[in-house]
């Protein structure tokens, strides 16, 4: 996957810029997260043999210029959730390394963290998480993420933004240089939260 240079990142802050359509889009094949990703015992109890993370696939696009990065992301979903008063809302995650090569299936080591941006169609929420492990998910610095999110015809579509500049919670992205990225999808209207969620197999190369 690629991250396109731009003049101005913000130009493609909506779902429905003009220019996304001269942007390549990848689609990455999404799969249920192992239940071990699940750190409660207790749900992970209950969802045993329980459908979950069906969400089949999601299309990436980026663009950057240089001091912002924007990845826009499109998947299927019957109908939008935002969670209501008691239930899940529906959600989306972007992943970068922050250090190392750790594996994804981890969401990162001691000594290898991963940065996570997510979503939450609850009031178009978004944070900057960073993880040492399964279970180990807290709040990271914020780094200038904003996103905007709309349904249409059967289909989410958001754009998440980003400074390029890292630091010790959040992953450092230089122009021209690769890195990885994952992707996680959360459907609210099947009870989905935490480890309950559709996720890529493995790192997507970014340049």
């Amino acid at each position: 996957m690629r991250s396109i240079r731009v003049s101005a990142a913000v130009d493609y802050a909506a779902t429905r810029a003009p220019g996304w359509q001269q942007v390549p889009a990848e689609q990455v094949a999404l799969v249920p997260a192992p239940m071990v990703m699940q750190p409660n015992g207790f749900i992970q109890a209950q969802y045993q043999g329980r459908e979950y993370g069906q969400t089949p696939f999601i299309e990436a696009q980026s663009v950057h210029d240089g001091e912002t990065i924007a990845v826009r992301l499109r998947w299927p979903a019957d109908k939008p959730f935002n969670g209501g008063r008691e239930g899940f809302p529906d959600g989306a995650a972007i992943a970068f390394p922050i250090k190392g090569e750790p594996a994804l299936w981890s969401m990162g080591t001691d000594d290898e963290p991963v940065q996570f941006i997510q979503w939450r169609a609850l009031k178009d929420e978004i944070r900057s998480v960073i993880a040492w492990g399964i279970g180990s998910s807290v709040p990271g610095t914020a780094g200038g993420e904003t996103v905007t999110a709309g349904w249409s015809q059967g289909h989410w579509t958001i754009v998440m933004l980003r400074t390029l500049a890292g630091g010790a919670e959040a992953a450092t992205l230089q122009p021209g240089q690769a890195t990885q990225i994952g992707f996680a999808v959360w459907n609210g209207s099947n009870d989905e939260r935490a480890g309950l969620k559709a996720v890529s197999e493995d790192w997507i190369p970014l340049t």
